[in-house]
């Protein structure tokens, strides 16, 4: 799918996301790679390094700018904040539970999963489509860079 190029850094992250998730999404199955403790530190240093800043780069740039030039009081919209909450939730969960399941993990593999869907297919759409290209590459200048990457 074609990006606005001031948004690269957003999709970026969404791809390091995506391959959290696929690895997530193995957890307790044969596919499994690593114990559930290493999947517990995964998922803690992808939200530390990346997770939560990218939550912070959409909730306080993106959709702020968003709100300006369209409708944030739409269902994606709200769907894409309900989502953000449910991650920030479980990542929590799993930083602090001393038992944790396989099941939570493939869980919070397939939200994340769907939220990255979700903001490429439908959000960033939305927003390209309103906001003046100028203010997206001023956006862009406030985004963090991704860990992996540099982006």
């Amino acid at each position: 799918m074609k990006r606005h190029e001031a948004l690269y850094p957003l999709s970026h992250h969404h791809h390091h996301a995506l391959v959290t998730a696929v690895e997530l999404k193995k957890a307790g199955t044969e596919k499994a790679e690593k114990s559930l403790q290493d999947y517990r530190r995964s998922v803690i240093e992808f939200w530390e390094q990346n997770g939560r800043n990218h939550f912070r780069d959409e909730e306080e740039v993106l959709l702020p700018l968003f709100a300006h030039y369209g409708d944030v009081d739409q269902e994606p919209v709200k769907e894409m904040l309900i989502q953000h909450a449910k991650i920030r939730g479980m990542v929590e969960q799993l930083r602090e539970q001393a038992r944790l399941s396989a099941e939570q993990f493939r869980e919070l593999g397939e939200l994340l999963d769907a939220h990255v869907r979700l903001e490429e297919r439908t959000i960033f759409p939305m927003i390209e489509e309103v906001v003046p290209e100028k203010l997206l590459y001023q956006a862009n200048g406030r985004f963090h860079r991704d860990s992996v990457s540099g982006r």
